[in-house]
């Protein structure tokens, strides 16, 4: 896999999108530049419809790219096979989701842990992390316990070190507190992103909440295939989404 040298854990280059539906093309992406850098918060807004989970799948390569760039830890997405774009995947993103994607049948240590298994990491180092990140979280005692044994912003925190734990460029986090209440929610989001700057990965947070948005270094709004920056100004004033 070629690797270019690059200062950014994410650096989208000149995306365009396009649907085909018989002799019909409608643009859902159009010429979109930004970057994250590692250890840095970029929240991302627009109305549903606008394109972003579009925009999220060609960044975790779920889509092929074939008009512009994704690099990712300076590594380009276009041009990858299937299996190279999963291999990529496993290694250089985690993810986080609003409904958590725990598996039930399986103990919080072994939810956690599942990407080092995966990547046959070596059972002493999945250890390792897996204490490491437990006490961050909170969760030291719970190693042992069933996701349903958990609250919901238990969970989210469960979610987060499993997202983390193979220490990836880039985490990428699709209404991480939207099933939480308000006081859980702040929690989970100060811890999530007080890790992603510990561990120097780059956090890419799609939300329909400004408020959620406000914690960001930097907030870009995704709207009709284009994508601007919002000052904190223009957060507070904007609609809600």
């Amino acid at each position: 896999m070629h690797i270019i040298s690059s200062p950014n854990a994410i650096a989208v280059e000149a995306l365009s999108h396009s649907y085909t539906s018989g002799n019909t093309s409608t643009r859902i992406l159009s010429d979109l530049s930004f970057h994250v850098d590692a250890g840095q918060t970029v929240a991302l807004i627009g109305r549903s419809g606008s394109g972003k989970s579009t925009l999220l799948n060609l960044i975790s390569g779920l889509e092929p790219i074939v008009d512009g760039e994704v690099n990712i830890g300076g590594r380009p997405l276009s041009g990858l096979s299937d299996s190279q774009r999963t291999r990529l995947r496993g290694t250089q993103i985690g993810f986080i989701y609003q409904a958590f994607n725990l598996i039930p049948t399986l103990s919080v240590g072994d939810n956690i842990a599942l990407p080092l298994a995966l990547a046959n990491v070596e059972l002493k180092e999945q250890k390792s992390r897996l204490a490491t990140l437990l006490e961050a979280i909170g969760l030291s005692d719970r190693g042992n316990d069933f996701p349903d044994q958990l609250s919901g912003g238990e969970q989210q925190r469960v979610a987060i070190a499993r997202a983390l734990i193979h220490r990836p460029a880039l985490i990428l986090a699709d209404e991480p507190t939207g099933n939480l209440d308000a006081l859980s929610g702040r929690m989970v989001l100060n811890l999530l992103t007080e890790l992603v700057s510990e561990q120097q990965s780059a956090l890419l947070l799609v939300t329909h909440s400004n408020e959620v948005a406000s914690v960001a270094d930097e907030v870009l709004l995704l709207e009709q295939g284009n994508i601007s920056t919002l000052n904190k100004q223009e957060l507070g004033a904007s609609a809600a989404w």
